[in-house]
């Protein structure tokens, strides 16, 4: 049985991971050994939750109690030095996204895991939704004929249950929601495309990090259109559009699509396929059985990164003509 040390117990632990840790033990394939978070309260509260967990002083002790992988969902900014803290003492580590806080960053991690001869994942829990793997193979075999457009927006009004503004700075997380949502986004673009050109990029920050990002990509000859938000209410989709018809799909949504052929609509239910937390269930057994991953796997998104360091530095200042009179970009 894998033993695992998980490192950090806010809302993505508490939310995924330890209904996924308490999964993998019933079924005998994993066990939680230790945890670590500086926040001592949700230390103790995840600790309760899991009981029998042992709880530890420093990230130190954490790589010291018998592990055979660590669980890194701390803060982005402690992701690359914990994770190769970890690899360092001959540790398998999956990372929750974004990997890192850059992609060289990231490549640095991936580097090290081939130098230490250690598997290192990362979160990107959509590669498990059938509905990802069904899109793939829609769009491999042109059924909706020469793809043409893609449309995108992922977003709404911010309700994560953060627990500080740490999560609002550029220092600590990296970015604001293209660091976010990108690496998901991005990631899935490029799983069923290739490889991008940036057309355009821009985004509302004025000094701290932005809620809003809107980017233009190119795949060849089709273009890909992505707005994502923190403040705008408005349904999430991805769209498909191509010379003989279209597929959308709603994001987390793990077995559902819709197919528009020759001006007919139909929902595509996929069957076999799991809730949500199914799929975060199969991305950390991805983690701990490498052979179970299924297309991709759960090898980290660098790529993705790049991309989101590209938009960065080539972004323009989106128009807020309430604010500026509609004057930048």
């Amino acid at each position: 049985m894998i033993r695992i040390g998980l490192s950090g117990c806010g809302a993505v632990s508490a939310r995924y991971y330890a209904p996924a840790l308490a999964a993998l033990a019933a079924a005998g394939e994993a066990r939680l050994v230790a945890v670590f978070d500086p926040d001592v309260p949700a230390m103790q509260a995840m600790g309760d939750r899991l009981q029998g967990r042992r709880l530890c002083a420093s990230y130190d002790e954490l790589l010291a109690a018998g592990l055979d992988l660590v669980l890194v969902a701390s803060p982005p900014r402690r992701h690359a030095e914990q994770t190769l803290a970890a690899l360092a003492v001959g540790l398998a580590v999956h990372c929750e996204k974004p990997l890192a806080m850059s992609g060289d960053e990231a490549a640095a991690m991936m580097a090290a895991a081939t130098a230490a001869g250690r598997p290192l994942t990362e979160g990107l829990v959509r590669r498990q939704f059938p509905s990802v793997r069904a899109i793939a193979d829609l769009l491999r075999r042109q059924a909706i004929g020469d793809l043409i457009s893609v449309d995108v927006f992922e977003g709404g009004p911010f309700d994560w249950p953060v627990s500080s503004q740490r999560y609002f700075s550029r220092a600590e997380s990296g970015g604001g929601v293209l660091r976010d949502l990108g690496p998901h986004v991005f990631d899935l673009l490029i799983g069923w495309l290739g490889e991008p050109q940036l057309i355009s990029a821009a985004d509302d920050a004025r000094g701290g990090v932005e809620a809003n990002a809107r980017v233009e990509l190119g795949f060849g000859a089709a273009r890909a259109n992505v707005r994502l938000s923190r403040d705008w209410a408005r349904p999430n989709r991805f769209v498909f559009n191509g010379s003989s018809g279209a597929i959308a799909w709603t994001p987390y949504e793990t077995n559902r699509l819709e197919l528009r052929l020759e001006g007919q609509s139909a929902a595509l239910i996929l069957e076999g396929a799991g809730e949500f937390q199914d799929a975060f269930t199969a991305q950390l057994r991805a983690a701990i059985v490498p052979s179970s991953g299924v297309g991709r796997g759960q090898a980290p998104g660098v790529e993705a990164l790049r991309l989101i360091d590209l938009c960065y530095a080539r972004r323009q200042q989106m128009a807020e003509p309430w604010i500026d009179g509609g004057r930048a970009a």
